[in-house]
């Protein structure tokens, strides 16, 4: 029998959604972070700075080029996410066990690493502290400028994403010990073959209901007397 979430939809389907949906995000990411370290290589960041000032256009061209570091390792792990999410993506479709344990493992370090940016972006929003970097010697700083109820909906939204993220984890984990429960079934109905047949959940992604067998006529008690 599948597992389930929600209180009727089954994991697969689940598993389904969000390594699509992660597929589809963090690939957009990738890409977008490799444009950028494209565009700080070839000195063309003026192609995203139509809406800044003069002063900060200079202090974002020198935090891209002092943190160019940053880009790339953030473009490599999204590129990694990317095609993580994609095993997982095709696991749910061929209910391969392998690709949904990885697929599972990298969602539980993506929850980590995602806890301690937003307790990062936390800490930047409540202490007030400016960021600097040095621009010809002379050092430019920004501050942080969010009112009390910019910081308290930013709270209430970083922690209801951690919330959906801890979900997720936990509905691609169930997913796997289901097709863990499922193959250990299989080894040990080759063992000791029975006529109950073998555990394994058969149905589809959206899990449709079949036909009660003893409700067919020839089958109800009586049919034969």
């Amino acid at each position: 029998m599948s597992k389930h979430f929600c209180f009727c939809i089954p994991v697969r389907l689940g598993v389904f959604l969000f390594s699509l949906i992660s597929f589809g995000l963090s690939g957009l990411s990738a890409v977008l972070g490799w444009f950028l370290l494209h565009l700080i290589d070839s000195n063309q960041l003026s192609k995203i700075e139509t809406d800044m000032k003069d002063e900060d256009k200079a202090a974002f061209e020198a935090s891209l080029h002092k943190y160019k570091w940053a880009v790339i390792v953030g473009s490599i792990i999204f590129t990694f996410v990317a095609l993580v999410a994609f095993f997982g993506f095709v696991g749910s479709v061929i209910r391969n066990r392998r690709m949904v344990k990885a697929y599972s493992f990298m969602t539980v370090i993506s929850f980590f690493l995602g806890s301690l940016a937003a307790g990062f972006v936390l800490y930047a929003a409540y202490s007030h502290k400016p960021f600097c970097v040095k621009i010809d010697d002379v050092q430019r700083c920004t501050n942080n400028h969010l009112n009390t109820a910019q910081k308290v909906g930013l709270t209430i939204g970083i922690v209801v994403e951690w919330l959906i993220q801890l979900y997720i984890v936990t509905i691609i984990r169930r997913y796997y010990q289901q097709l863990e429960e499922e193959r250990e079934y299989r080894h040990d109905f080759r063992l000791n073959p029975t006529t109950g047949g073998t555990y394994e959940a058969k149905e589809g992604l959206l899990a449709t209901q079949g036909a009660y067998p003893y409700s067919d006529a020839q089958n109800r008690f009586g049919s034969h007397a």
